[in-house]
C-alpha cells in the first residue's frame, strides 16, 4: 500500500514525467529546451482540428516526428517562417488551414500562424513540422 502512495504522488507532482505523452511543466522552464504546442485547423466543413506537442531538447512529446521536426525546426533557428519547404506532391484542391505553434523555443516565446491552401501544403511547406 506504502509503495502505491509513493507511486501516485510521485506521478501527481510530474516526477516520474508526463503520464499522457504531453510535456511536463519542467520541459519548458530549462533555457535551452523547446516546447510548442502545434496545431492545424480548417480543411472543410466539420473538420476536426488536430494537435500535438512538440518537445525538444531532448526530442519528446506527442509529435509523431519529434526528432525529424526538431531537427527541422533547430536549422531555422526555432523560427517557424524560416522553415524549409520538402519537395512533395499535393493536389490543388483548395480547402485552406490554418497551422499554429505557442509556446517557447530555447527561451524564446514562439507565436506563429500561417494559412496554407490545404493540409498536404501545411506538411510540405514546413519540411513535416506540422505533419500530425
Amino acid at each position: 500500500m506504502r509503495k502505491a502512495a509513493i507511486a501516485l504522488t510521485a506521478l501527481a507532482t510530474g516526477a516520474l514525467g508526463p503520464a499522457t505523452g504531453a510535456p511536463s511543466a519542467l520541459a519548458s522552464d530549462a533555457p535551452n529546451s523547446a516546447r510548442v504546442h502545434l496545431s492545424v485547423t480548417g480543411n472543410g466543413e466539420g473538420a476536426e482540428p488536430s494537435a500535438t506537442y512538440l518537445v525538444c531538447f531532448p526530442s519528446g512529446g506527442t509529435h509523431p516526428r519529434a526528432e525529424e521536426a526538431c531537427a527541422t525546426l533547430d536549422e531555422a533557428g526555432g523560427k517557424f517562417a524560416d522553415l524549409p519547404a520538402r519537395e512533395g506532391v499535393c493536389t490543388l484542391v483548395y480547402r485552406p488551414v490554418t497551422a499554429t505553434a505557442k509556446g517557447h523555443w530555447r527561451g524564446e516565446p514562439v507565436n506563429y500562424e500561417q494559412t496554407f491552401g490545404n493540409s498536404c501544403l501545411a506538411a510540405d511547406q514546413t519540411n513535416g513540422v506540422f505533419d500530425f
